[in-house]
């Protein structure tokens, strides 16, 4: 049993079936296989609409711990929209409409294969509750400042969408590490690598977590971007958009989050903290 995507179904030998006979015409030359829809995942995605799923705490993240062992093939089964770091640091992940993006330190952008392993990541299937332009210009400060009256409730967590055309983003990376572990991410994160383009046209994804989360994950807004050319993204450090931003979010209520099972996070001595700028 796969511990993420949770527990098998009657529905998963109904799926085999409907595989099967998708697939049969196409196998005798009769037609084209068509996309088969696996139901057995619909049904985990609408049980779990309103579940913010988060592995590893950003505690152990803070402290060191960068050896992960959720898989890609793992996230993507608890969510179409994400953020988070590939293993050892080895890129900036960004998850949208169920593709997970790496951005390297060199800056290059490719698409995370399923077998993959991820340290730290937030994830949610997306199902946008409100929709709005927030009219321009803004900068990351004001967006994060005007984002927090459109909230129902400040008590909740939410996932966002946002499109824009921004006439400048910046963009920060992680440097990949290698075992022994020396320096935490107070060290990493003030001297990451940047990333930075003009009018460039993408889409943010982003998190909200309330105060009281604490040292579990990152509380406030945490958000990364991609281009629409899927050539430019990371964790977003600054923006300038003069366009209206078109913003979708998703409030959720259950919170479910994974440990790693591995002797770094067995280990760790969560004496760090560390809190990205708050607005």
């Amino acid at each position: 049993m796969n511990r993420y995507a949770g527990p098998l179904t009657l529905s998963t030998t109904l799926t085999v079936m409907v595989v099967v006979i998708l697939i049969l015409p196409w196998a005798t030359g009769l037609g084209r296989a068509p996309v088969a829809v696996d139901a057995t995942d619909a049904a985990y995605r609408t049980d779990h609409g309103d579940t913010f799923f988060h592995y590893s705490i950003w505690w152990a993240f803070v402290n060191k711990v960068f050896d992960g062992d959720l898989t890609v093939k793992d996230l993507k089964a608890n969510g179409d929209v994400g953020l988070g770091s590939f293993d050892f640091l080895d890129g900036e992940m960004i998850m949208v409409d169920g593709v997970p993006y790496r951005i390297t330190e060199d800056g290059k952008v490719s698409i995370g294969a399923d077998e993959d392993q991820i340290v730290y990541a937030n994830a949610a299937f997306f199902d946008a509750d409100k929709q709005f332009e927030m009219p321009g210009p803004n900068d990351y400060d004001a967006f994060r400042q005007r984002l927090n009256p459109a909230l129902p409730s400040l008590n909740y967590f939410y996932a966002f969408k946002v499109h824009g055309n921004f006439k400048k983003m910046k963009c920060g990376g992680l440097n990949k590490q290698s075992k022994p572990f020396k320096d935490g991410l107070d060290v990493l994160i003030p001297n990451r690598p940047v990333f930075e383009q003009e009018n460039v046209s993408g889409t943010m994804i982003g998190f909200f977590c309330p105060e009281f989360i604490g040292n579990i994950n990152v509380a406030g807004y945490h958000f990364h971007f991609i281009s629409d050319d899927r050539k430019m993204g990371g964790h977003v450090m600054e923006f300038l958009c003069e366009t209206p931003l078109e913003v979708e979010l998703d409030r959720m209520k259950d919170y479910h989050f994974v440990l790693p099972e591995n002797e770094d996070y067995e280990n760790v001595e969560l004496k760090k903290e560390f809190q990205y700028k708050k607005k």
